[in-house]
């Protein structure tokens, strides 16, 4: 029961594309309607702001010849409906980018029947449901969503559950499907270790040293994830692939989860390094007084 030095070589590659995921260019094109209400701009305007220099957030006032840049990754009108909506929307959309009307009423916006790849609708008057709506369209229609999540805070929790979703399936297929007993255990944590990098950098937390304290309580899950699915295993045999599909679905939910909840929360850790740094240099200071003495018998020994 143990993790080859080549999984952890795979999981440093994996932090390193989520760095690299988190710093893609993402691009907003936002087009204001003169009927858009003041509920609606507050909420999109507090919702787009940018965490990094990678992303990019363009607004304009809607008409009739919309400009859209080649590189817009979204598209948002907020409106509450107006005589020329349609076709400025039209414009949007043979521009390229995914575009979504956000209105008050889907009374306001009839000519969206029904959301499509390149076109779709959101309409609440209640702040917490018209953001949550907006981040599962935009997450459906891009491949950047860690990219989305470390820039705009209010896409987090939809990205990090489709991670972790993502994740806790395949190691639910790896469970299954190993037929070797032992080999699931090191491919599945290395799929946890990198579900941990994907939430840090959707979350916005850097690749720093911190994140070897999260790693170690990844790879203890781990083990206890095993441990348990070995203990109920052998109490059905037969059934043992799927209690390890299970189990490892489950653990890895677990996992990701107290993983959300710690990023959330923006754990200190400063405690912790304090601790450890005393003990260190005790441990250091130790080895000090012990080092002489252990030569000085070494050398009356040969003496």
């Amino acid at each position: 029961m143990h993790l080859p030095v080549n999984r952890f070589a795979e999981a440093l590659k994996m932090g390193v594309t989520s760095l690299r995921d988190s710093d893609e260019p993402v691009r907003i094109a936002v087009f204001v309607d003169s009927s858009a209400t003041p509920f609606l701009i507050n909420t999109i305007r507090e919702a787009l702001v940018p965490q990094t220099t990678s992303a990019l957030v363009r607004v304009q006032m809607l008409s009739e010849q919309p400009s859209v840049k080649a590189d817009t990754d979204i598209s948002i009108v907020i409106s509450c409906g107006s005589e020329g909506l349609q076709q400025a929307v039209q414009q949007i959309v043979v521009a390229g980018a995914p575009t979504v009307v956000v209105s008050e009423s889907s009374v306001e916006v009839p000519f969206v029947e029904q959301d499509t790849r390149m076109l779709g609708s959101i309409a609440s008057t209640n702040k917490t449901y018209l953001l949550e709506a907006l981040a599962r369209w935009i997450l459906d229609r891009t491949e950047k969503d860690i990219a989305f999540a470390s820039n705009f805070p209010f896409m987090r929790i939809a990205a990090a559950n489709r991670i972790i979703t993502s994740c806790a399936l395949t190691n639910m297929a790896t469970g299954a499907l190993a037929f070797i007993p032992g080999s699931d255990f090191p491919v599945m944590t290395v799929a946890q270790l990198g579900m941990m990098l994907d939430l840090s950098a959707a979350f916005g937390k850097p690749l720093v040293f911190e994140r070897g304290y999260e790693a170690a309580g990844v790879v203890a899950g781990a083990f206890v994830s095993r441990a348990l699915a070995r203990a109920i295993s052998e109490q059905v045999p037969r059934m043992g692939f799927i209690v390890k599909a299970l189990v490892g679905a489950a653990g890895t939910v677990a996992i990701g989860r107290t993983l959300m909840a710690v990023y959330e929360r923006d754990v200190d850790y400063s405690r912790v390094n304090e601790v450890l740094g005393g003990a260190l240099s005790r441990a250091r200071g130790a080895l000090s007084s012990v080092i002489p003495a252990v030569r000085t018998a070494a050398e009356t020994g040969r003496a």
